[in-house]
């Protein structure tokens, strides 16, 4: 429970930190566009590479990212054992009516990189933007939808509200969690229906945690006179630099290689 988790904004001065938020944006949307569109392998590890490379610049440190992706091992290895049995393709093991094909054991293995590639995407876009930035940054990207009638102002601040909540979330669900247990909640009861019942015990708490920690939000937002207007002034303005032009042309020229690859 002690130290940062990887998904919370942790305050530093790095490559990746310094970068503007649009360019971040921008770059999330890219990776994540190539990935789940396009399942060619090369295009999967370059992605896997860049954003290697971008967590080495950034700081972080492998663990926190190694407990991330741990969190989700039920998700993935479920992924593996659909994705192996419901694939047609050559058998390579059979158990009774159940058979095991080498595309299943592929697309499988390119699935859990791929939710990956998504799960470190996104935290690592969290980690190296603050909320401020996270917010004025989709505003400019989005801004275009401004003629359709979209309040994109609104939108982005819901958005960056949204995902600074769920690291702050999963630890209070941990917190929750370790409370029950040393109380004696049947959290790891062999029975089913004791663990279900156990788990209302961190659920209800969390729920009502959650709640309260928006309302405290929204008055702190009123209070303030936030409007959320597109009028709206800023400390800080939004400048692209050497850097941001050079990660914006390597990413055009990863985007068409994943294009040209398809």
């Amino acid at each position: 429970m002690k130290g940062p988790k990887f998904g919370q904004y942790i305050i530093g001065d790095t490559a990746v930190n310094r970068l503007d938020p649009r360019t971040k944006i921008i770059a999330c949307f890219i990776i994540i566009f190539s990935t789940l569109i396009i399942y060619k392998w090369p295009v999967i590890l370059v992605n896997i590479l860049i954003i290697a490379a971008a967590i080495h610049l950034a700081g972080i440190q492998p663990k926190l990212v190694l407990k991330s992706i741990w969190r989700l091992w039920l998700l993935l290895l479920l992924t593996l054992i659909f994705q192996s049995l419901l694939t047609e393709g050559k058998v390579i093991l059979s158990l009774g009516s159940l058979t095991v094909t080498q595309e299943g054991v592929t697309l499988g293995i390119s699935t859990i990189l791929r939710l990956v590639i998504l799960l470190l995407t996104s935290c690592l876009l969290t980690s190296t933007t603050s909320t401020i930035q996270l917010a004025a940054g989709m505003e400019a990207v989005f801004a275009p939808l401004r003629f359709l009638k979209i309040p994109v102002n609104q939108f982005s601040m819901v958005i960056s509200i949204a995902l600074r909540f769920i690291p702050d979330i999963i630890q209070e669900a941990e917190t929750l969690t370790k409370a029950q247990k040393s109380r004696g909640a049947p959290l790891n009861s062999p029975k089913v229906l004791e663990r279900i019942k156990g788990y209302f015990a961190v659920l209800i708490p969390l729920l009502a945690n959650s709640l309260q920690r928006a309302e405290d939000l929204a008055m702190a937002m009123e209070s303030r006179c936030y409007t959320g207007g597109a009028s709206r002034s800023r400390l800080s303005v939004l400048c692209f630099k050497r850097n941001d032009y050079l990660v914006l042309v390597l990413l055009c020229i990863m985007l068409l290689f994943a294009l040209v690859v398809r």
